[in-house]
């Protein structure tokens, strides 16, 4: 009974780990490639436009038209990634909510495959947030002496811990998509938390001589 029990406990548990540590990667890995290939933009209408809420998320179901050299296409895909464009979370329904039928929408293209097409461009925040919480801890425990409770580096330290606090504010205030522009300022604020976390890690963690 205690090995059915283990079976059954392995079973549960090992792909929920598996899922944690490399399904929102995975996620970022997709909705990348996705942003690569819609290189061009065009104007669209939407044909129609609802949000649909749960338990206090929400997501845009919204269907549109766009012409591309002459040819008409319709589209529902609003975001890129596998799982995103059609999973619940907070403020996913927003662009729903702000669009109605008939109103005019710039569209993103595969040039080179016309038919695949996106509403926003940018990551999905869940794929960028999570997998930097999730690896940042993961990572930083991998640099954390558990024989003395300290640090092995307080670079490694600072950095990983920057990469969970950047992560953790990009769940807490980013809107959903994660646009290419903002980037920059976030890599930015990962070097600030960095320094931070280190600088924190040096005091509260001095090495022993």
């Amino acid at each position: 009974m205690r090995y059915i029990t283990r079976a059954a406990a392995a079973l549960i548990f090992v792909p929920l780990f598996l899922a944690l540590l490399f399904m929102m990667p995975l996620e970022f890995c997709i909705s990348s490639w996705h942003l690569w290939r819609a290189d061009a933009t065009t104007a669209g209408r939407v044909i129609s436009s609802q949000q649909k809420s749960h338990h206090g998320n929400s997501l845009s179901l919204i269907r549109y038209s766009y012409t591309v050299s002459g040819r008409s296409f319709e589209s529902d895909r609003v975001r890129a990634g596998w799982i995103s464009n059609k999973g619940y979370e907070a403020g996913g329904g927003d662009l729903a909510e702000s669009l109605s039928a008939g109103s005019e929408v710039a569209v993103r293209y595969d040039s080179a495959h016309p038919e695949f097409a996106l509403l926003e461009y940018g990551w999905p925040k869940w794929s960028v947030g999570f997998s930097l919480v999730v690896w940042g801890l993961l990572l930083g425990g991998h640099f954390f002496d558990l024989t003395d409770l300290r640090p092995d580096s307080h670079f490694w330290f600072g950095l990983t811990r920057g990469a969970c606090l950047l992560g953790f504010v990009i769940i807490a205030l980013l809107p959903p998509t994660v646009e290419p522009r903002r980037a920059l300022p976030l890599l930015g604020a990962w070097l600030v938390f960095s320094a931070m976390a280190g600088l924190y890690g040096r005091l509260r963690y001095p090495r022993q001589s």
